[in-house]
């Protein structure tokens, strides 16, 4: 069973400028959110292990702000998201497959056809779809069209809409 953290946790690790960078992340207006999401990316590896911390904390809008700086972060996030996609519930699976996809490492495509092959969530498989899309390797593409056949024409028009979107 995946444990839940309390934000409390997530501010006790971590620099004075990352903590006041994830408080801005997560409190903050909108322009003052994004602000943060760059800030948070120009820190790269030091941010990580707060925002994956954060991913698994907060509410399921926040996934999606946090998953933004973590994809901002690049490669250094790749192996923790990676860990949450594999051991996580399809609400916090799901914005962390979506930042895979924009970092588009090719470490991700394994654990996401496995995602794509397991997952009991058409959401969660049409994003994973889309990720693997986005991620152009010709194995993940072979899978997606596997799953398109599987699936038919609606679960095809979701993933497209995804992957369109992204």
């Amino acid at each position: 069973m995946q444990k839940t953290i309390e934000k409390r946790e997530v501010w006790e690790e971590g620099n004075a400028e990352t903590r006041e960078l994830m408080y801005a992340l997560l409190n903050g207006d909108t322009y003052t959110s994004l602000q943060a999401i760059s800030a948070l990316g120009a820190l790269g590896a030091p941010a990580v292990g707060p925002l994956v911390r954060a991913l698994l904390a907060v509410d399921s809008n926040a996934r999606w702000t946090v998953a933004m700086a973590l994809a901002r972060t690049g490669r250094e996030a790749v192996e923790p998201l990676i860990e949450v996609v594999l051991g996580s519930d399809d609400a916090i699976k799901n914005p962390a497959i979506w930042a895979l996809a924009e970092i588009g490492d090719q470490r991700a495509v394994d654990p996401l056809v496995g995602t794509l092959r397991t997952s009991r969530s058409e959401c969660c498989r049409a994003l994973t779809a889309a990720a693997l899309l986005k991620l152009g390797d010709p194995a993940g593409i072979a899978e997606v069209e596997k799953e398109f056949e599987r699936s038919g024409a609606g679960f095809r028009g979701l993933a497209m809409e995804a992957f369109e979107g992204t």
